[in-house]
């Protein structure tokens, strides 16, 4: 079988799809010997993100096609043509890209949902973003088969788009194995590069609105007054859209010179980053999965979390929440993860057990048997 990839989203710096379509495609070309993979882009600047990408395999080629994604992606749109089978050539599947469906002759086709936050929380969204992804859903009934992360995706998906449960996959991602453990002498090197000289709680991810920073930068205020910890709050994450409001509450804190915001961290780094953290905070107001919170327990770093969306069903009980709405409940979840060092301690035993049922094999076998079922 010949299986089209869409990785246009390896274009960019590495966030949510992009890490999604990297880490799947490492397993799938790793121990899938029976099906050829033709990796397909669209691209016309940043190219040479494209040639260093390298696979261990020989069942698969690489087309970056010299069209701008966002054109081909508005032609489509509005025209839902030309098929795949033109542009990149003749596929039996193609596993879609994040932005829009993209028409087809023949072949079958699978969509991976991340997410519904553009339909359930359109307030957090450039209106460009929100208007592409609607669009994008409409056309969803087109395809075979949808590919999701989470079981509370594939409930939304059910409930707002109105697919028939059996036509959806879910596949839970992986943290990729270099998220571990670590020894001080590991770590040490990556704190003194971003000159952290204090304890610190950790917050990882695109500055957005969805990630609901202001409401975590309260609670740190009030960490700082109430119990006067000595930590400092930690930013890490490249800046996304309406971000300014981050900033300005950031400026308004008494305590603005505990905060950092360290700009986009090479992944490289994170685990180290998690590895020295008092504490991981992922207050987010909404997730299809959740990736960060995995890793940082993976690492073996206590997490305090949303009571929302899919953040449960990633961090069972190896976590504690907060609703996220409520910066003094959140505020409490985590002195309690930095007061008590014994319940800290088992919180992160917990993870470390609770972050190996999750693994990109697993999501990749599971992505060949949506593949096998839909053809």
């Amino acid at each position: 079988m010949r299986i089209g990839f869409d990785i246009s989203a390896q274009s960019l710096q590495r966030s949510g799809v992009g890490y999604y379509q990297l880490n799947l495609l490492k397993s799938l070309l790793s121990m899938d010997r029976e099906n050829f993979y033709k990796l397909y882009a669209f691209n016309l600047r940043n190219r040479q993100r494209f040639s260093e990408l390298q696979f261990p395999s020989l069942n698969y080629e690489m087309k970056v096609s010299p069209i701008p994604q966002r054109l081909i992606t508005l032609w489509w749109l509005m025209f839902n043509n030309p098929s795949l089978e033109q542009v990149v050539g003749d596929c039996d599947l193609y596993h879609l890209s994040e932005v829009c469906i993209q028409p087809t002759k023949k072949a079958k086709t699978v969509a991976f949902v991340h997410d519904l936050t553009t339909l359930k929380y359109p307030q957090y969204h450039a209106n460009g973003n929100v208007f592409l992804h609607r669009q994008r859903f409409k056309n969803l009934s087109k395809v075979d088969g949808v590919l999701t992360n989470s079981e509370a995706t594939k409930g939304d998906i059910i409930d707002r788009l109105d697919i028939h449960p059996d036509k959806i996959f879910v596949t839970h991602l992986g943290a990729d194995d270099h998220f571990r453990p670590m020894e001080s002498f590991e770590v040490k090197p990556v704190l003194q590069k971003y000159q952290l000289h204090k304890p610190y709680i950790l917050f990882v991810g695109t500055l957005e609105p969805r990630k609901n920073i202001p409401t975590l930068i309260r609670a740190f205020n009030q960490l700082k007054l109430q119990y006067q910890i000595p930590h400092q709050l930690v930013l890490a994450g490249q800046k996304g859209w309406l971000y300014h409001d981050i900033f300005k509450e950031i400026e308004a804190s008494p305590f603005q010179s505990d905060i950092r915001h360290l700009g986009y961290v090479l992944d490289s780094e994170l685990p180290a980053l998690m590895n020295g953290a008092s504490a991981f905070c992922y207050p987010s107001f909404y997730e299809g999965f959740g990736l960060p919170i995995l890793e940082a327990m993976q690492c073996g770093t206590p997490v305090v979390t949303s009571s929302t969306s899919s953040l449960p069903e990633v961090g069972g009980d190896a976590c504690l929440y907060a609703h996220p709405e409520s910066f003094d409940e959140l505020s409490e979840q985590l002195f309690k993860a930095l007061n008590d060092i014994g319940f800290s301690n088992s919180l992160s035993k917990k993870g470390i057990e609770r972050a190996q049922g999750f693994s990109w094999d697993k999501c990749a076998v599971k992505t060949l048997e949506a593949y096998s079922q839909i053809i």
